[in-house]
Formats: C-alpha cells, sequence, structure tokens
C-alpha cells in the first residue's frame, strides 16, 4: 500500500510539473527575431538574425546570425537572460550540433559563382569542376 501511494505522489508530480507545457507557456517562451536583436544588442551592436529555431536542448533557442561579415550560432535560454557563445556536442552520437549548424550557414552554392570571366582549363562541359580563387595582387 505504502509503494502505491509513493508512486501515485511521484505520477500525481510529473504531471503537475508538465502542467505549463501543456497549456502553452513554452509557446509563450518563443523567441523571435526581434526579441533575439534586443536580448543580442548590447553584446553584439550590429548583430544581424538570420535564423531563430529551437535548439535540441530543451530550454534554448539556436540563433543563427551575422556580424561582420561571419555568420555562426549563439544559443540563448527562453528568458532572454543567458547567451552561450560555444559548441554543443551530442554526447551519444559524438557530433557537434554546433559545427554542424555552422557549416550549414557557411554553404556556398558553387551554381551561384559567376564563371563569365573565367580561366577554363580541360573540357568547358567536364562532369567535376574545380574552382579556384586566386588574387593577382
Amino acid at each position: 500500500m505504502q509503494k502505491l501511494l509513493i508512486i501515485l505522489l511521484l505520477a500525481t508530480t510529473a504531471i503537475i510539473s508538465n502542467i505549463p507545457y501543456v497549456f502553452g507557456a513554452e509557446e509563450s517562451a518563443k523567441i523571435t527575431n526581434e526579441d533575439a536583436q534586443n536580448a543580442l544588442k548590447d553584446v553584439i551592436p550590429d548583430v544581424k538574425i538570420i535564423e531563430v529555431r529551437p535548439a535540441k536542448i530543451q530550454g534554448l533557442w539556436e540563433i543563427a546570425v551575422e556580424a561582420k561579415g561571419q555568420k555562426g550560432v549563439i544559443y540563448l535560454d527562453s528568458s532572454r537572460n543567458f547567451a552561450v557563445f560555444g559548441s554543443i556536442i551530442d554526447l551519444k552520437t559524438k557530433t557537434n550540433l554546433t559545427q554542424e549548424r555552422t557549416s550549414e550557414l557557411n554553404k556556398v552554392d558553387v551554381s551561384t559563382i559567376p564563371l563569365d570571366d573565367a580561366l577554363v582549363v580541360g573540357e568547358k562541359d567536364a562532369k567535376y569542376r574545380v574552382i579556384v580563387f586566386d588574387d593577382p595582387d
């Protein structure tokens, strides 16, 4: 009987602790681009917010930013009081989630590179291309 009461108490506590999420408190903690801009403007005055999305860690938001020509990721908590500048590692898969996202943000679509004035070596319609950038100065 005592074990049943303990289990019932634990189950009730778990349900009560999740009530804010059931009734939409998590939605009210959503961070918009404007919220992120306001939270970060004193730390990084010229920051441009590219995208805001929930991070893989509950309570954190992933903020894709650009400042001084550099793109990166900053994490902001739902209260907008704390920012994390650094890597988040998934310990199960041993992957650096921040680096993956930063690489995704900085990926260049090579089909958009103008090749009108390019020096072409080899076949013009080759299956694979290598693009080399050089500064003649």
